[in-house]
């Protein structure tokens, strides 16, 4: 039986484009939550930035996986928390310091609904414009990392694939107590060694009470690869990368459609029905 049911956001349960949820989700989640469905996200996104794309649905968030497993949370209550070695992170600046089109991105540890923009070191203002419109956010340039409690750090590239590649390959070399992870073109998070939505699970299942069978997981990208390895139920969206589709046990319709949401309410109407739901058959 299902208990729990974790959902990555960007491109998987939220439209790409898209700056919240329908109130459709909103409706799903809650039929679920009414049936003793515990509903949460695994995502890269933090606490803060989850607020409005759930129009402040508190019971919708309260309880997942955020900043790709540096922040754990149960019923609204931080439960864990992991931060970025700034001086790992001043390295890294330096490095991209030198390379056209590309910059470091920090933000505060202590970020109360998103108060702060996201602090983009050494960005020319051109690139974080671009940025801005492309992942959503307030950015704000800085000289250097800011000496405060960072909870989550990113390079972004405006340049090709390609040069994201050989960015990512030197940062590696570099400053290898990091682990770098694309979760989307032109960005990649970055994050403690070892750390992500996959090893961050299993303390939330031990505060929930709640076995690895028993979660539901719909992903799309490659930073879902370990989160779905490690339950029994992981589903990929239509737009999934091959790798997320490979490794899912089951497959939908397409984020752009709402294919989660469905997912949902077949789930919710299978449980009434003392049924599996159609996209678990088979």
């Amino acid at each position: 039986m299902i208990k729990l049911v974790l959902s990555d956001m960007d491109d998987t349960l939220l439209p790409k484009g898209r700056p919240h949820v329908s109130y459709r989700c909103i409706t799903a989640i809650r039929d679920l939550l009414d049936l003793g469905v515990r509903f949460g996200p695994a995502t890269g996104r933090d606490a803060f930035e989850l607020d409005h794309m759930f129009f402040g649905a508190r019971d919708c968030y309260g309880t997942g996986i955020v900043a790709s497993g540096k922040r754990v949370y149960v019923d609204g209550e931080l439960r864990r928390h992991a931060l970025i070695d700034n001086g790992a992170l001043c390295v890294l600046a330096d490095m991209l310091s030198g390379i056209p089109n590309a910059f470091l991105t920090v933000n505060a540890f202590d970020n109360p609904r998103g108060m702060r923009p996201y602090w983009c070191i050494g960005a020319r203002r051109g690139d974080m414009a671009w940025f801005e419109g492309y992942i959503g956010f307030t950015g704000e340039s800085l000289d250097a990392v800011p000496d405060l409690e960072l909870i989550s750090a990113t390079i972004a590239c405006t340049g090709s694939q390609e040069q994201l590649d050989d960015i990512l390959a030197r940062a590696r070399e570099l400053v290898p107590c990091f682990d770098y992870v694309q979760p989307t073109g032109h960005w990649a998070d970055i994050l403690p060694a070892g750390l992500n939505k996959g090893t961050a699970l299993p303390m939330l299942l031990d505060e929930l009470g709640v076995g690895a069978d028993e979660v539901l997981f719909f992903g799309d990208a490659d930073n879902d690869l370990v989160l779905m390895g490690a339950v029994e139920h992981s589903v990929a969206v239509g737009n999934a990368t091959p790798a997320a589709a490979a490794a899912a046990r089951w497959h939908i319709g397409e984020s752009a459609d709402e294919a989660v949401t469905q997912a949902l309410e077949e789930l919710a109407a299978g449980l009434r029905e003392d049924r599996m739901p159609r996209f678990m058959r088979g």
